[in-house]
């Protein structure tokens, strides 16, 4: 339920209006007036600072910068028992091409597992259900097809067709991973709270960064605002929220 809530709220384009007419309702029932007038300013502020380019990479980049890149040849990932690749999504439409079915965040994880493998070819996990009504097959049987067509070979991936949050997918992979050192491919904005979630169950982690969404370096610039800018503030909001709810509410 709060997942929900969270997943609706994060986007600055809808917590802006609300918050906006929240305070404007206070004022129509004079309820600090004067004061209500003014925070009711502050949404739209808060909504512009998330539309520029320089506010919304420092908000990001917070979470992106608490693990370092690992690189494809380090033998950090290497001396690991296996790779966990979360599940992000999968367009569920015959009529598209293959690469057309992934959104960034799947290419992204997925594409950089397929290329440690080939590096150095460690057992792949993999976990997540069907995730809505019109899915044929679990997110977990798809990404393990488009492992297999990048050369993953079929024996060497391992599926746990349960788990629809980063949570659930922990859960449902630990019996397989008992005792085992693993490396984890996610999003690197995603991964303090997904490092913790496998840590709960008594893994030891190596993070895997992917997808970042800020520069490793970035300096003050000025810029209009920009969608692009919007969507990083979005994730970067829904992952604060995500880890509220993980460190103090569950």
């Amino acid at each position: 339920m709060l997942s929900d809530i969270a997943n609706f709220i994060s986007s600055p384009l809808v917590h802006t209006p609300l918050l906006f007419v929240f305070f404007r309702i206070l004022v129509t029932f004079n309820v600090l007036p004067k004061t209500c007038k003014w925070l009711s300013l502050l949404p739209i502020f808060w909504l512009y600072v998330c539309s520029l380019t320089y506010p919304s990479a420092l908000m990001i980049k917070h979470l992106e910068d608490q693990y370092d890149v690992v690189s494809l040849d380090s033998n950090k990932w290497k001396q690991t028992d296996g790779i966990v690749v979360l599940a992000c999504y999968y367009f569920e439409d015959d009529e598209l091409p293959f690469v057309s079915h992934w959104p960034n965040c799947s290419l992204q994880r997925n594409l950089h597992a397929s290329l440690m493998y080939k590096k150095y070819p460690l057992p792949i996990y993999l976990a997540g259900a069907v995730l809505g009504q019109n899915q044929k097959k679990s997110i977990a049987e798809r990404n393990k097809s488009f492992f297999e067509i990048l050369g993953v070979k079929s024996q060497d991936i391992i599926t746990a067709s349960q788990g629809r949050n980063t949570q659930a997918e922990a859960v449902a992979l630990a019996p397989l991973l008992k005792g085992k050192r693993i490396s984890l491919v996610t999003s690197a904005s995603h991964m303090p709270r997904a490092v913790q979630y496998f840590e709960e169950q008594g893994l030891e982690v190596v993070p895997i960064p992917v997808e970042h969404m800020s520069n490793r370096k970035i300096e003050p610039m000025l810029g209009l605002p920009n969608a692009r800018s919007l969507y990083r503030s979005e994730r970067a909001i829904h992952e604060y929220l995500g880890l509220i709810y993980q460190n103090y509410l569950r």
